[in-house]
């Protein structure tokens, strides 16, 4: 059974934001039904999101390598292969990233097996384009939820961020950042304990499609250290070499 493509509904073009920034939600699609997964990507497309496709597991895996995902919509049923049997590995290839599961195997006990296999949603066939927005949203708000205490406010560990005012302090210290460190460091806050790849940044902080041969990345990440990680207790901004940068207090 497939998605009732009368149910998509693509509107008008609404970017989806993160507090006060305009970093839209990135989505990898996998949908083994082409003309689904076309309508899938226009449809979240024209709804502000950045959306990828992937038609069978291998694709998945390929495309993970790459690149950092918000979300993954998955369609259980790839070419008769069961991805719920997939899903610890793509956890493991994708820590953080939120997972939808779509398919027409929708009664009770199939959704049960969904969440408790480690999907954060289940959702059956046929479905309107505006629930599956909804439940985006609602899986990816968990991310900004944690550590936060109103819109205008990131707490990670004893760093406060204040969004209204776009000033941040460590403890009692007063910590002054330019407008790229002030963004980075949102961008990052806002997903503690999670891995970015210097491509992930690049692109959704300095709004660029191609990685410039520079070390810009770097830089920032150092002089955000330098402001709030010198003298501190421990440590919240994060590097592992050849693979990426976060902010929290643990390892992913």
């Amino acid at each position: 059974m497939s998605v009732s493509l009368e149910n998509l509904e693509p509107g008008h073009t609404d970017t989806q934001t993160y507090g006060h920034t305009d970093i839209q939600m990135k989505v990898l699609i996998v949908e083994d039904e082409q003309k689904v997964q076309n309508f899938l990507k226009k449809g979240l497309t024209e709804k502000g999101f950045a959306a990828d496709g992937a038609s069978d597991l291998d694709e998945i895996f390929h495309r993970l390598e790459s690149s950092h995902y918000d979300a993954i919509i998955l369609d259980r049923l790839l070419s008769g292969v069961d991805a719920l049997a997939h899903l610890a590995r793509i956890r493991e290839k994708a820590p953080g990233t939120r997972i939808i599961v779509l398919s027409a195997l929708s009664d009770v006990d199939d959704k049960i097996d969904g969440l408790t296999t480690g999907a954060d949603d289940y959702l059956g066939k046929p479905f309107h384009l505006s629930e599956l927005v909804a439940r985006l949203e609602a899986i990816t708000r968990r991310d900004i939820v944690e550590g936060q205490q109103g819109e205008d406010l990131i707490r990670v560990g004893d760093l406060t961020i204040h969004l209204d005012s776009q000033s941040a302090e460590r403890g009692a210290t007063q910590i002054e950042l330019t407008a790229k460190e002030y963004k980075l460091l949102v961008y990052l806050a806002k997903r503690t304990n999670r891995v970015f790849s210097k491509d992930d940044l690049v692109k959704n902080v300095w709004n660029l499609k191609h990685v410039p041969e520079s070390n810009v990345v770097e830089v920032v990440i150092n002089r955000l250290r330098n402001k709030i990680d010198k003298g501190s207790a421990g440590p919240l901004i994060h590097s592992r070499r050849g693979v990426g940068y976060w902010v929290g207090d643990k390892v992913p």
